[in-house]
């Protein structure tokens, strides 16, 4: 049996000493289950009961807003999205006092975009439930259009390129799973604003269904009965018009042991899918990483040396040996050069303690390292390493890294800028 090393089985193991910039600020905490994130000149700190915004220069509290149950944060321009774990029902915040702008009770699956936020709205319950998927203004709450559904249908909250706890920018449609059962569910594209459907149609695949720029895709991550390959297959249509687009395959990695890793990221990091507009990062049949126009399936550039995708952002890719060992290399997202390599951190990908993040100034991992939490910061122009601390990674900026870490007075996490 594999026993897995967690924040909570690690307290108290924190005692390697930390190299680099000494922490800016430090707030102390009782659970951390969400990354920090930046809005403006503030720092927002989600606990177990309330959410906190703290100034990022100096991390004197500029407000504090409390929730009765555990909840899920999305920043969204200049308002928060949160979301009752408990009951669905949604409350959205003004970044800058922490006011309550508007809530509603009982919104399922939400999914919250830049400017609209979604959600399914049922009355009733079970097979005689009335459904309607929901779009609404985030700013203000204004219902901007609902469609009838079932207690099946559902916004995807898979955006390309997207990282959490930060909405995606809103584009011409949003994929909806429209559906009369699980089994004949079938994906729509629909417009943000209006509601309006596009003709496009495709059936769900089990895993994925997204837009990218003018196109509806779904992606089936595993590979057929007997298929050998890490295969992933993936249709396109048109949104607008329907017309039939690219379908083929790519590729995802493999872990150290051999076994695919099917996803075209790390799931601890942050986001579901790295590239940007219609090109989606993937691996090669020969297990390079490679960067694919989703209008084509032409190959826009592969990398020079075999390695799996693990994160990235709309400039760069971090690539690693394996799925989850191996050394590190920083590739140019828009040609797949090389701009830097690292000795593998020694940090193991498959622990469910591994976070990484990839911003446009620093590049983090972290893991147990011999059960002591480990976060490692580089630089993301040259990949000089700035800085090593004992503690799991919480988050990440431009030019400031999250550390949370455990000792005699608890939990902790400390701001550490660059």
């Amino acid at each position: 049996m594999r026993v897995e090393k967690t924040q909570e089985s690690l307290r108290h193991r924190v005692t390697s000493p930390a190299e680099g910039p000494p922490p800016a600020w430090s707030v102390p905490l009782r659970r951390l289950d969400q990354e920090l994130g930046e809005i403006g000149p503030v720092i927002l700190v989600p606990d177990t009961r309330d959410l906190r915004a703290v100034d990022r220069a100096t991390g004197q509290e500029r407000w504090r807003h409390p929730f009765t149950t555990g909840y899920q944060y999305v920043i969204a321009d200049e308002s928060i999205v949160a979301v009752d774990s408990d009951d669905g029902g949604m409350e959205v915040l003004d970044a800058a006092t922490g006011a309550t702008r508007w809530r509603t009770a009982e919104s399922q699956d939400v999914v919250v975009h830049e400017q609209t936020v979604y959600a399914r709205e049922c009355a009733g319950t079970g097979g005689s439930a009335t459904c309607t998927i929901v779009g609404r203004d985030v700013p203000s709450g204004r219902q901007l259009w609902e469609r009838p559904a079932d207690r099946f249908a559902r916004v995807s909250d898979v955006t390309l390129g997207a990282r959490t706890p930060y909405a995606p920018v809103s584009g011409r449609y949003v994929a909806v799973r429209l559906s009369t059962s699980p089994r004949s569910a079938a994906y729509a594209p629909v417009a943000p604003t209006t509601g309006r459907v596009g003709a496009g149609r495709l059936p769900n695949r089990a895993w994925y269904g997204f837009v990218a720029g003018d196109l509806l895709v779904t992606t089936d991550n595993d590979p057929a009965r007997g298929e050998q390959r890490c295969t992933v297959s993936i249709a396109t249509v048109n949104a607008a018009t329907g017309d039939k687009g690219w379908s083929g395959v790519v590729f995802s990695g493999r872990r150290e042991d051999g076994e695919c890793g099917k996803r075209l990221a790390h799931h601890h990091s942050g986001l579901t899918l790295i590239g940007t507009g219609t090109r989606l990062v993937a691996v090669t049949a020969d297990g390079r990483p490679q960067l694919v126009d989703l209008r084509t399936g032409r190959t826009v550039w592969k990398g020079a040396a075999a390695g799996v995708p693990i994160d990235g952002d709309d400039r760069s890719v971090l690539v690693r040996g394996n799925a989850d060992t191996g050394g590190l290399a920083l590739l140019d997202l828009s040609t797949g050069v090389t701009r830097w390599t690292a000795p593998d951190p020694m940090l193991s990908g498959a622990s469910a303690s591994w976070r990484s993040a990839v911003t446009e100034g620093l590049v983090a991992v972290s893991a147990a390292e011999d059960d002591r939490p480990i976060v490692l910061v580089y630089e993301a122009r040259t990949g000089r390493q700035l800085g090593r601390y004992p503690g799991w990674l919480a988050g990440a900026g431009e030019d400031w890294v999250a550390v949370s870490h455990t000792g005699p007075d608890g939990l902790a996490v400390d701001l550490r800028a660059f």
